[in-house]
């Protein structure tokens, strides 16, 4: 059956095209927003990881060059324009649960409600120091993962073998904020995580550690934590961060 569709007139057209012209145009983002046209254009998808980034991913310069970027401009995501996703190499570790309060609390101690996420710290479990690592990180949209639209909390929160993604280490979150000054996306940002903190009785439920932006402050940033069931419908246009495994 041929849908029926009303013409598209100057008029109509008029506001989407300014968006478009101001889409390119910028200095940033600019380049991605163009290739982001041209597969459409060209009717390749642009809503699953192509093999083309797939491969970008498991090949070490790229995860080098990400770190370079960081300690060239401490800025800790890095992306080429072409990218949908951002990814990072992240420092963790090095403290035990005493250490990383007095850093936390240094920091954020008058700043609600990140103030309150010192007892989570406290969950964590960090009994004494530990050698600190390097972690691989992606942040990206879960429809990327080829998921249907109505996924579930617990088909995303899992680990993605097929994309070589894993769950975050816990602490990851408190190692990264510091780090992170804001995004421009309007909705939270959430850490795939395996955690059930002492306290949670219901086995369903795991604890998720977000960042999100302030509302009415720009595009600032703060932390928080939820409780969330494991059929959840969570939407697959959110921005979640794993831990990539490279091969």
């Amino acid at each position: 059956m041929e849908r029926i569709l009303s013409e598209v007139s100057a008029a109509n057209m008029r506001g989407p095209l300014d968006k478009l012209h101001e889409l390119l145009a910028d200095e940033k983002l600019g380049p991605y927003w163009l290739n982001q046209l041209v597969l459409m254009m060209r009717k390749e998808s642009t809503h699953i990881l192509t093999d083309k980034w797939r491969q970008a991913l498991s090949n070490e310069y790229t995860w080098e060059s990400a770190e370079a970027h960081f300690l060239k401009t401490k800025k800790l995501w890095y992306n080429e324009p072409e990218w949908p996703f951002q990814i990072c190499v992240l420092e963790i570790d090095g403290m035990n649960t005493e250490q990383l309060l007095k850093k936390w609390w240094g920091r954020y101690q008058f700043h609600s409600p990140e103030d309150k996420m010192a007892e989570e710290i406290k969950n964590l479990g960090l009994l004494s120091s530990s050698q600190k690592r390097k972690i691989l990180l992606i942040r990206l949209q879960t429809r990327f993962l080829n998921l249907l639209p109505d996924a579930k909390f617990s088909e995303i929160n899992q680990a993605h073998p097929k994309f070589n993604l894993s769950y975050c280490p816990p602490e990851t979150a408190f190692f990264m904020r510091p780090l992170v000054e804001k995004y421009f996306d309007s909705k939270p940002t959430l850490f795939a995580m395996n955690f059930t903190p002492p306290t949670m009785v219901d086995e369903n439920k795991k604890r998720i550690f977000y960042l999100a932006p302030e509302r009415g402050y720009g595009n600032g940033l703060y932390m928080g934590a939820w409780d969330l069931h494991r059929n959840n419908q969570a939407e697959t246009n959110s921005h979640w961060i794993f831990q990539y495994n490279l091969k």
